[in-house]
């Protein structure tokens, strides 16, 4: 119903005052600031035929595309496959309140409002790209996650969050703000891929370029104090010094291309494959031409080698894919649990490749 039916057609008496409320510029100045603002944030740019967002410019170096929501997607949909279709590992019970920071797309916060109808999710993020039709249950926000945090404390359930690496400067903070405003037992979850492709059986081409790629994305965000290359042990030590119990940090695997024997994960290493093939390009050229100043027309010619390498069917590779969670205590004081509280699903057998019938791509 419009707010305009069920307003008085005149004030209360001895409320003279809000009687010129009708002629004030005041509202129709907070409409223009609204729009401004709107405008701002959706004003996008581009670079190098890529979209970037506009809210907190520059600071994210990938871009907001559809071509980069694909790939966004694609990434989702293999990690749920890796995780046993699982949205989350942590033991939460009966969740009210769900953070989602950096949504991306939106796909996980949506999937969850599914999940649980009965919880409230929001999803944060610098760019305002996720859909409009949405679960009733899920709201989207633009925000930077590294910025102080307007919730209440002790608000959520669980915080959720999904390969911030290169989003995410300052860790122990994030993992503090985390803990502020998680409710007395809820959780904090934490889904990241460590930027470093792996094989375990040493079966990258000579000179990989690959592991150049890499270590030229790595050297890169350093000269801007970000690391792609978060450690298990770093992790775990972060999360208890923020005053997180029952921390359990899971290193798993998270196949690229077509090599496992196990259908299951071959499914997930089609989808990364494609992911990472397609999105080579938005991962790098920021990087490429902001950071290393280089010509952007070199790096089709740089990226044609790691492409070629990732379609071998003989290199076994991977992604590390660590998973970390644990709980803000019900009490002050609280030690933690045995261990074991969490059950981890099994890891990608990266030993066990399907026969290389072809040393070319698939």
């Amino acid at each position: 119903m419009d707010p305009a039916e069920t307003a008085p057609s005149q004030a209360p008496s001895g409320q003279g005052p809000y009687e010129s409320d009708a002629e004030d510029s005041t509202y129709g100045d907070m409409e223009s600031l609204t729009a401004s603002i709107t405008s701002s944030i959706v004003a996008y740019e581009t670079e190098h035929g890529r979209r970037y967002h506009a809210y907190q410019s520059g600071k994210y170096v990938l871009p907001n595309d559809e071509a980069e929501q694909d790939r966004l997607d694609l990434q989702y949909h293999s990690i749920r496959i890796v995780l046993d279709d699982k949205l989350f590992l942590a033991p939460v019970k009966n969740p009210q309140a769900i953070l989602d920071v950096g949504t991306g797309t939106g796909i996980w916060a949506i999937d969850t409002g599914d999940a649980y109808p009965a919880a409230e999710i929001i999803g944060t993020d610098l760019s305002p790209i996720q859909p409009k039709w949405v679960p009733p249950n899920v709201k989207f926000e633009v925000d930077d996650a590294e910025e102080p945090w307007t919730y209440p404390r002790d608000n959520f359930d669980l915080v959720h969050s999904r390969v911030m690496v290169g989003s995410i400067k300052n860790w122990p903070q994030f993992l503090e703000q985390s803990y502020r405003h998680l409710k007395p037992g809820g959780w904090l979850e934490m889904q990241e891929i460590v930027v470093d492709i792996r094989t375990d059986d040493d079966s990258f081409l000579p000179n990989s370029a690959i592991q150049q790629w890499c270590a030229l994305l790595e050297d890169a965000v350093q000269k801007v104090g970000f690391s792609l290359r978060l450690d298990p042990a770093e992790l775990r030590r972060w999360m208890e010094e923020a005053g997180f119990v029952d921390v359990t940090v899971l290193d798993l695997k998270l196949p690229m291309g077509l090599w496992p024997a196990d259908e299951k994960l071959r499914e997930a290493g089609k989808a990364q494959l494609l992911a990472t093939l397609e999105g080579a390009y938005g991962l790098t050229v920021a990087v490429w031409t902001r950071m290393l100043n280089k010509p952007v027309e070199e790096l089709e010619v740089f990226l044609a080698g790691m492409r070629n390498e990732l379609k071998t069917r003989s290199v076994h590779c991977y992604w590390p894919l660590i998973i970390t969670y644990g709980r803000k205590p019900d009490k002050e004081g609280e030690q933690a649990a045995a261990p074991g509280a969490g059950e981890a699903p099994a890891a990608p057998a990266t030993g066990e490749a399907e026969g290389d019938k072809s040393a070319e791509g698939p």
